[in-house]
């Protein structure tokens, strides 16, 4: 946080600097230009305003206060630069006029930082307890085989790019293959928009529209907009649950600190908080947090100057490493496992075989593909693989709209997505032991509603296609 307040600090005094150059460049400071000079120059207004209201259209869209799929920053900047470009070109003296009202609205905004920057400051100064990255319970062994629930959760995964309209020639032989012996649920209903509201809510069976973390770093959520907050109960969640009905619990994952929030309920657990190595790190000085956006915006630009490609091959082996313990440890009944693929931006190459700076999120979907048979064919060397229930899902669809206009979005991307297209809906699998069949569950369904039948499943209450079928004809 101290980092973040120093990044806001400076990117004011930057602008403020940009902005009194403009001024001296357009007459209004200093000696006035001759008037040729100052028609060429006024027009960067256009250009000023365009970028600040794309800025800010894709800051409404991530925050989900924005979600018509047609609007996007691109577009923003067009609509707002294009509208000043006319105004000028039909009445130049209504031009001015504008442009001057519109630095009176973004100066009035700017005083928000009179606020923002204290919050950011304490923030920055306030202790919190450093996370435990990885614990183990020591546990009995148990019987072989026994009865087990595997929880595959792949990170913004769309049942419509992975099903419905597959993008040509992209295989995905085990997706494909475990559809075939599964229970398909087709039209599942998102949740929300974010992993750090998403999967908690699974988790404890509620709605989460809001989440922010205390000083003492407890996770607290609002049920609903504007209501009060309430503090996440590992006790309350489906690991709890399996507690009581006396199931071991592990997770390995990615993202959400789920070492913190459930070191209660777990008896095997495994976190990354950081995917990506271009974020702010409490294990980087503030200085080395200061510098991380500038670069990130050069391995943006040069690809492998700062982020190469062994790093991130290096993140995602240990990541597949730490889930394929967990699938294998069969000292665990209940094992969640949270894979941030196919999530953005790519950094897989379908046509090499190899992970690599770049790629789309179709690459990203061979990759997560390649990652379930791995995974499965983990499960299959158990000797409780036939007696263990698999759940495959996703939090959340294919986040179009955030994804579109930042960084690593490809030509494939923009074909693949219909141009900007949104299909919310997430993904979910359920295969039961033995099961050689498929059923398509085409009813529509809240994901909310996962909470209930896995906890229906660790109460021995769903254990068969027939009994899923039954529970979804109530939802």
């Amino acid at each position: 946080m101290r980092a973040l307040a120093i990044d806001v600090v400076l990117l004011t005094l930057f602008a403020t600097v940009a902005v009194r150059l403009l001024e001296s460049a357009d007459g209004e400071v200093g000696r006035p230009w001759p008037l040729y000079r100052r028609r060429f120059v006024i027009l960067v207004w256009a250009l000023w305003f365009g970028v600040l209201a794309a800025r800010a259209t894709a800051g409404l869209i991530v925050a989900q206060v924005l979600s018509w799929q047609q609007l996007s920053g691109g577009r923003a900047f067009a609509l707002v630069a294009g509208m000043l470009l006319v105004v000028w070109l039909i009445a130049p003296r209504w031009y001015v006029v504008a442009v001057q009202g519109l630095r009176v609205a973004v100066l009035l905004l700017g005083f928000s930082i009179f606020w923002v920057l204290p919050g950011l400051v304490v923030a920055g100064f306030a202790h919190q307890p450093r996370d435990q990255a990885e614990f183990q319970k020591p546990l009995p062994a148990k019987a072989t085989p026994h009865q087990r629930i595997l929880w595959l959760l792949f990170d913004e995964m769309s049942c419509d790019q992975v099903f419905d309209h597959r993008w040509p020639g992209l295989e995905l032989p085990n997706l494909d293959r475990l559809r075939g012996h599964s229970v398909t649920f087709s039209a599942m209903q998102p949740d929300g928009y974010f992993t750090e509201q998403i999967i908690p809510s699974l988790f404890a069976g509620k709605p989460f529209v809001d989440t922010r973390s205390t000083e003492s770093g407890d996770l607290l959520y609002r049920s609903v907009t504007g209501g009060g907050w309430s503090k996440f109960d590992g006790n309350e969640s489906l690991f709890g649950d399996a507690q009581r009905e006396g199931w071991t619990t592990g997770v390995s994952g990615d993202y959400n600190p789920y070492c913190r929030m459930l070191k209660d309920q777990l008896d095997f657990c495994s976190q990354r908080l950081i995917v990506f190595g271009e974020h702010l790190s409490r294990d980087k000085s503030t200085w080395g947090n200061v510098t991380a956006p500038i670069h990130a915006m050069w391995a943006r630009a040069l690809h492998e100057r700062y982020e190469t490609a062994p790093s991130q091959a290096e993140i995602f082996a240990g990541m597949l490493s730490s889930a394929r313990r967990l699938v294998t440890d069969e000292n665990i009944d209940f094992a969640f496992v949270h894979l941030y693929l196919p999530h953005p931006p790519g950094f897989y190459d379908r046509k090499t075989g190899k992970v690599a700076i770049g790629g789309s999120y179709i690459d990203n979907l061979a990759l997560a593909d390649r990652s379930l048979g791995d995974l499965l064919q983990a499960l299959g060397t158990t000797k409780s693989a036939g007696e263990t229930t698999l759940i495959v899902s996703s939090d959340h669809s294919w986040r179009v709209g955030i994804w579109r206009d930042g960084f690593g979005w490809t030509r494939e991307d923009e074909l693949a997505s219909g141009h900007g297209h949104f299909d919310p809906r997430p993904m979910l699998m359920v295969r039961f032991p033995s099961e050689i069949a498929s059923t398509d569950i085409a009813r529509p369904i809240p994901l909310l509603a996962m909470h209930s039948m896995i906890e229906r499943m660790i109460a021995g209450e769903i254990g068969d296609p027939h009994e899923l079928e039954a529970w979804a004809e109530k939802q």
